[in-house]
């Protein structure tokens, strides 16, 4: 095992002993409960008489379903216990019902879904919170309830009367395990989706489907988890999101897989995600237009999901066992336990076992998730590491590996640049070269002669640097393209240069210098830029003779 392999189980450990000992003293240490809600809830759960058609049922206890036929009325009636009513209210729960409360005979509140106009918005599991009126204690309180979808027909959900802190607070508590699942879904889709705009060299997209797909969960979930009426106050969201979300999410699994598993039945995995996208186009469309409600059309979409589901694991086996697919394998050994839990929970949908919707498939699918997680990581990891390397290897092409200069590739660049965009700006072009450097090669090693170059460049980027660029063309060669110098700022910046080069004598048994040769850019002088970098050439090499010649004098 690596070290770092080995540093992170120990990290986990102590992680996992840290939480461990927190819970541990969170249990065994003395508190008063401090938690919102106080327990100090009125039960109103019990001893009821339920009405509908011809029959009655005496001491129902809420929750219950009498599984009636879809637009059937029915009442529920009991006597409110003695308690004082001036700060209590009542949290009442309707399940894609139209719902009307009486105390007495008196109706104090009404909720019936109005169809005013041509497009119908859908049924929403709504929660009412009702004040009391004074004097109700021993009164009968009965609701009546009728609701247009058989799922819901004939649903008596729980009943309490308290504060309204402990009535939300307690709804708050109940789905705990959906809203924290919510949020870890949306902080893990939002990571991956910003991730994907910062690796630019992944060849697809599949880090924005898998972000899309936990971002589409998150909302899901969080539809899922009754509390979405506490921050959005809209029917149709209320009602239709989390059933808008499914063929979404469906979406962006199929298109995940197309990038990161499937090699042959790419095109299967686009055809699927398009019958997911007419499934939701329709759904709503049959909503919106009252023919027919998303519970109902959720039917089919459940069985597409179910399909896919299973289709996509059939189509993952066939490449792993016929072609190898080594990234098909991956995905089903990572898929066993979420299809399990998702394969149950549609099971319970379709037994019409509502209330469990989102609890199996969150865990489930967050194991799922964080599995296809770390395999992505890894190949996000590697084309991070791909990108770094190709620009290193980008810049190494234009770098001269001696000096650090550009090279003679990253002049002619540019240069290529200065004649696609000059515009008239003039510019000093700078030939160089570094006279006697073969005679050091040969005399005192090609070691000296680097130590020679890297001297000359070091010069070169101290005095001509600040005005413009440098380039090593190879061997003793140099090239300086420099702006907004005059005459005589430039003769003094390279006799400065030639002086700190001549300088470096005193340490080493050999003469250093360099030859120079400049000319300045005029459009109307030059009718291309060979003919000036070759003009420009030519001076070097007379400064070069010249240096030369009075080297011998001075032998001589």
């Amino acid at each position: 095992m690596s070290k770092a392999r080995r540093n992170r189980w120990i990290l986990f450990f102590l992680l996992l002993v840290f939480l461990v000992g927190v819970i541990y003293l969170a249990l065994t240490l003395p508190s008063e409960d401090y938690g919102l809600v106080k327990r100090s809830l009125i039960d109103l759960n019990e001893g009821w008489t339920v009405e509908y058609e011809d029959t009655i049922l005496q001491e129902v206890t809420f929750p219950r379903e009498l599984h009636l036929a879809e637009n059937t009325t029915y009442t529920a009636t009991r006597t409110l216990p003695e308690v004082s009513y001036d700060s209590v209210m009542l949290r009442v729960r309707s399940s894609m019902q139209d719902i009307i409360v009486y105390i007495d005979g008196v109706e104090i509140f009404r909720d019936v879904k109005g169809n005013d106009g041509r497009l119908t918005v859908p049924d929403a599991s709504l929660w009412h919170f009702l004040s009391i009126p004074e004097g109700s204690s021993g009164k009968e309180i009965t609701l009546e309830m009728v609701s247009p979808t058989r799922a819901f027909s004939g649903t008596l959900n729980e009943l309490y009367a308290g504060e309204g802190i402990d009535l939300i607070s307690q709804v708050v508590r109940e789905n705990a395990l959906k809203i924290i699942l919510s949020i870890l879904f949306l902080i893990l889709g939002v990571f991956m989706l910003i991730l994907s705009a910062f690796v630019n060299n992944l060849e697809d997209n599949r880090l924005i489907y898998l972000g899309g797909f936990a971002v589409l969960f998150s909302v899901w979930l969080f539809g899922e988890s009754k509390v979405m009426q506490l921050f959005i106050g809209n029917r149709f969201i209320i009602g239709g999101i989390s059933y808008m979300a499914i063929p979404l999410i469906a979406i962006s699994y199929v298109l995940f897989l197309k990038e990161s598993v499937f090699q042959k039945y790419q095109s299967v995995m686009v055809g699927a995600a398009l019958v997911f996208f007419v499934n939701l186009v329709g759904n709503v469309l049959l909503q919106v237009f009252g023919i027919q409600n998303f519970i109902s059309s959720m039917d089919l979409t459940v069985v597409l999901v179910s399909f896919m589901i299973v289709g996509s694991m059939v189509l993952m086996v066939i490449e792993w066992k016929m072609d190898g697919n080594l990234q098909a394998k991956t995905m089903i050994m990572s898929s066993f336990i979420p299809a399990g839990f998702l394969l149950a929970e549609v099971s319970i949908f379709l037994l019409g076992r509502y209330e469990m919707t989102g609890s199996l498939t969150g865990i489930g699918i967050l194991l799922f998730f964080l599995q296809i997680s770390y395999f992505t990581f890894r190949s996000v990891d590697k084309a991070i590491q791909s990108e770094r390397e190709s620009e290193f290897l980008k810049k190494m092409a234009y770098v001269d590996i001696l000096t650090g200069m550009g090279n003679r590739a990253a002049f002619e660049k540019y240069v290529d640049g200065l004649r696609k965009k000059h515009s008239g700006k003039q510019f000093r072009l700078a030939m160089m070269d570094i006279n006697n450097l073969k005679y050091i090669n040969d005399h005192f090693g090609h070691k000296e002669g680097d130590e020679a170059i890297r001297k000359c460049a070091e010069a070169m980027k101290k005095y001509l640097l600040p005005y413009g660029d440098c380039f090593r063309l190879g061997g003793d060669e140099f090239a300086a393209v420099l702006y907004d110098l005059d005459e005589e700022t430039y003769e003094h910046l390279i006799r400065c240069m030639r002086e700190e080069v001549q300088a470096a004598k005193n340490n080493h048994p050999y003469r250093v210098d360099i030859a120079v040769g400049s000319n300045v850019y005029l459009e109307e002088r030059f009718s291309d830029f060979s003919s000036f970098i070759h003009e420009t050439d030519l001076r070097m090499y007379e400064n070069k003779r010249k240096v030369k010649e009075n080297q011998l004098e001075v032998m001589g």
